[in-house]
């Protein structure tokens, strides 16, 4: 994350641009696990439902600092 702040800020991002939380996943977007299409295209609704418990644990660690 420090170095991910770190460009951004170089390159004149403003707080809107600049991701506040990162899930890194061990499991890649795939065809396979419904994730990606056959042409390679992200299932955003697909990935949405997968990834909730993360995307709600990273909201509610930024709403206990201040963001």
């Amino acid at each position: 994350m420090g170095e991910i702040d770190t460009l951004g800020r170089e390159r004149k991002l403003n707080s809107l641009e600049k991701p506040k939380k990162i899930y890194m996943s061990s499991d890649p977007f795939s065809v396979e696990n419904d994730i990606l299409t056959p042409t390679f295209k992200l299932k955003r609704n697909v990935a949405k439902k997968v990834y909730q418990s993360q995307i709600d644990e990273m909201y509610t660690a930024l709403e206990a600092e201040g963001f």
